[in-house]
């Protein structure tokens, strides 16, 4: 319980105070890491404005008459609104100060990438497999809630049409070899690929192989234990396959028919960098690999923001074997995750809040 205010008591705001929502039903504003996180609601635009704008330092004395003057608030009522914030966390008695890796986040402009490191990070969990729940998250350690609904289906694309792939082919190299030779190439003027090529990265990678008889593991791990990405192949120039459209057409990669889906036939796109804030490395590239997180497989079986983390690191390791297995058939590739969202979400169809574009490659053989 906090000890009685004087007048003259520093008061100093937490670091991090974030408006999270605004809308007509209320305001909230949230503070603190992890676990100790903090949210305050409140249905007063004038009390959620007041407290995202209060000085970094005040007495309790002029923070009380802040909130009477601008609330029309009593003298008693605006002491128990302090006390109640200061309970909260959202001040402290003593000067907590930026950090020196703060600092250089908010000097170079990560003050949002800062936002959500500091919701993220100390997040306490722990994993339960007693009695084999569909969850073994503990939130909190001592939480350990089951969802009240089935694991997400498999995501699917709406499609016009559907183009079966063969199997995937041999992998004629040594993992040695394979590593040692792997480069990240920047021109792929004249370069092609063909249905086997995007068949052997696409199964390999996308389809669940393990175990046998009912296959849901991928050779990638994945924490979700769901469906976590879609794959999309975008069409290039004269090198893509003949098989299936060329000049930037959309298809989403369907693991359980291992069969291609045309989303989009005509994009309107002039050339791949215009997916990609202009980066001319993947232009003449015959096609393009775009994987896409699908939220929901993290957020059914994750429920605290330190998931986001996960579907980041995770979707670099499917990277990392798309570009293992195309350097092993004989494929240069080039990848980023600097996507323009906005443009790569209207080609590919999706909605970057169910399905973000996080990461690319650009794949094509010398010819």
């Amino acid at each position: 319980m906090t000890p009685a205010l004087r007048d003259q008591t520093t008061l100093y705001l937490t670091a991090g105070i974030v408006l999270q929502s605004s809308d007509k039903d209320g305001y909230t504003l949230a503070w603190g890491r992890g676990s100790d996180r903090e949210y305050f609601a409140t249905d007063s635009a004038d009390l959620a404005g007041l407290l995202i704008s209060m000085p970094q330092t005040v007495s309790a004395a002029r923070a009380q008459q802040l909130i009477a003057e601008k609330l029309g608030a009593s003298g008693t009522a605006a002491v128990e609104v302090v006390r109640n914030l200061l309970d909260y966390g959202y001040w402290c008695t003593e000067p907590s100060g930026l950090s020196t890796g703060e600092q250089t986040w908010i000097g170079l402009g990560w003050e949002d990438a800062l936002d959500y490191h500091r919701a993220s990070s100390r997040t306490i969990w722990s994993h339960d497999y007693s009695g084999s729940p569909q969850v073994m998250t503990r939130n909190l350690v001592d939480q350990n809630v089951q969802p009240d609904t089935p694991r997400p289906e498999r995501w699917r694309a709406s499609i016009t049409e559907s183009l079966p792939l063969p199997a995937p082919g041999p992998i004629p190299a040594d993992f040695w070899d394979v590593h040692d030779s792997r480069r990240t190439h920047r021109n792929f003027s004249g370069t092609s690929i063909d249905l086997g090529d995007l068949a052997t990265i696409l199964g390999l990678t996308f389809k669940p192989r393990f175990p046998e008889s009912s296959p849901y593991l991928y050779t990638t791990q994945s924490y979700s234990l769901g469906a976590p990405f879609n794959a999309f192949v975008i069409t290039g120039g004269s090198g893509a396959p003949p098989e299936i459209r060329q000049d930037f057409a959309v298809y989403h990669y369907d693991p359980v028919e291992h069969a291609l889906g045309l989303v989009q036939a005509d994009t309107g796109i002039g050339q791949l960098d215009d997916l990609m804030w202009s980066q001319s490395y993947v232009n003449d590239a015959p096609a393009m690999l775009v994987i896409c997180v699908d939220w929901q497989q993290y957020m059914w079986k994750y429920r605290f923001p330190r998931a986001y983390r996960f579907a980041l690191t995770e979707c670099g390791a499917f990277m990392q074997t798309v570009q293992v297995l195309a350097n092993a058939i004989g494929l240069r590739s080039f990848a980023t995750p600097a996507i323009d969202d906005m443009a790569m979400c209207k080609t590919l169809g999706v909605s970057d809040v169910d399905h973000s574009p996080l990461y690319m490659a650009a794949l094509g053989r010398s010819n």
